[in-house]
C-alpha cells in the first residue's frame, strides 16, 4: 500500500501504551477493510489512540479494532462474540463486519472490522437521567444465559479472580504512608459489599463509549464491551456517575445502589494501579497510577 500519509490521530488524551508496529497495524487494517468490502485510503483514516487493550482505525463505514498485544487478542475476540451474541437493543453496537484477520503471520495481533457507530460523546457533567435509566434497564432486560460463555470475569478491568488480592496486597503497599489508611479502607469497603443481583453490565459505560444523537437526545451506541459481565447494576452507575456527575444518576436508582456505586468509585485510582500491575504496563505508568492514587487518598 503507498505511503501517501499517515492516519490522523483522534484523541486529546496522551497515552504510553504498547502497540503494534505501524507497518503490521497499516497490514491488518488493509485486510480487515478489505474483507468487509470498504475502500477507504489510508489518508482518509482516522487513529483513535486511547485504549489501553486496543486502538482503533476509523474508515468510512467501518472502525477497525487492533489488539495491542497478543494477550490482549484473546480478549478481543471473546469480546466480539458477545457484541454479535447480543440480542436486538434500543441503541446500535459495533457487530462485526468479517472475521478476524491476523494471528500467527502478525506475531498474535488481530484485527476485527466492526460497524462504524454514529453519535456524539456527550459533554460530561450533565445529562438528561430519564435516558441514563433508558441505557441501564436496556441491560437489565438482556438474559445472561446465551451470554456467559463470552463474558469477562467481573473484576477482569483490575486482575479478576486476584483482583481484590492485588488490590490489598499490593497495590495499597505502593502508595505514600499518609495514603495507605484511607486506600485500604476504601478496598475493604468494597470488598465487604454484600452480593446483589447479576445483571448485563457493560463495566465502563462512560465518556466516548457511549455514544448520543446529535443534540444528545438519546443514546444512539455505545461501543467497547471488553470488560462487560455479569455483575451488580451499581457498577455502570458508578461509571456513569463519574461522566455525568452524582446528581443525574441520584433520582434515578435506589439509595443502596447509589452507596454501592460510591463505594466502587472511592476504589478507581487503586483499580487504575492494579490494572497497571497486572498487566505488566511500563513502569512510568504504574508511577502514574501510583501518583493519581497518592493525590486520591493522602488528601
Amino acid at each position: 500500500m503507498p505511503r501517501l500519509k499517515r492516519p490522523r490521530r483522534v484523541g486529546s488524551v496522551h497515552t504510553d501504551f504498547v502497540a503494534p508496529s505501524e507497518d503490521v497495524v497499516d497490514d491488518l487494517v488493509a485486510r480487515a477493510l478489505r474483507d468487509a468490502g470498504e475502500h477507504a485510503p489510508l489518508c482518509s483514516w482516522r487513529r483513535v489512540e486511547h485504549g489501553s487493550a486496543n486502538l482503533v482505525v476509523l474508515a468510512g463505514r467501518v472502525a477497525v479494532r487492533v489488539a495491542r498485544t497478543p494477550v490482549a487478542a484473546s480478549d478481543t475476540l471473546r469480546a466480539q462474540w458477545l457484541i454479535d451474541a447480543l440480542p436486538p437493543l434500543p441503541f446500535a453496537v459495533p457487530r462485526a463486519l468479517g472475521g478476524a484477520v491476523g494471528g500467527p503471520d502478525t506475531g498474535g495481533i488481530i484485527a476485527i472490522a466492526q460497524e462504524r457507530i454514529d453519535g456524539e460523546v456527550h459533554p460530561s457533567g450533565s445529562g438528561d437521567p430519564r435516558e441514563l435509566r433508558r441505557l441501564l434497564d436496556a441491560l437489565r432486560a438482556v438474559d445472561l444465559a446465551p451470554l456467559r460463555p463470552h463474558l469477562a470475569h467481573r473484576h477482569a478491568f483490575f486482575g479478576g479472580e486476584d483482583g481484590l488480592r492485588v488490590m490489598i496486597e499490593q497495590a495499597v503497599p505502593l502508595l505514600d504512608p499518609a495514603a495507605r489508611g484511607a486506600a485500604r479502607r476504601a478496598a475493604e469497603e468494597f470488598a465487604a459489599l454484600a452480593a446483589a443481583p447479576d445483571v448485563l453490565t457493560h463495566g465502563d459505560l462512560a465518556g466516548s463509549n457511549v455514544l448520543w444523537a446529535a443534540g444528545h437526545g438519546s443514546v444512539s451506541g455505545v461501543i467497547d464491551w471488553d470488560l462487560a459481565a455479569a455483575d451488580d447494576e451499581s457498577k455502570d452507575v458508578a461509571a456513569l456517575a463519574t461522566w455525568h456527575g452524582g446528581d443525574a444518576v441520584a433520582s434515578i436508582v435506589p439509595p443502596e445502589t447509589a452507596y454501592r456505586a460510591r463505594v466502587r468509585i472511592a476504589t478507581y485510582p487503586l483499580q487504575l494501579l492494579c490494572f497497571a500491575l497486572v498487566g505488566s504496563r511500563p513502569p512510568s505508568e504504574i508511577a502514574r497510577a501510583v501518583t493519581r492514587a497518592n493525590e486520591k487518598y493522602a488528601g
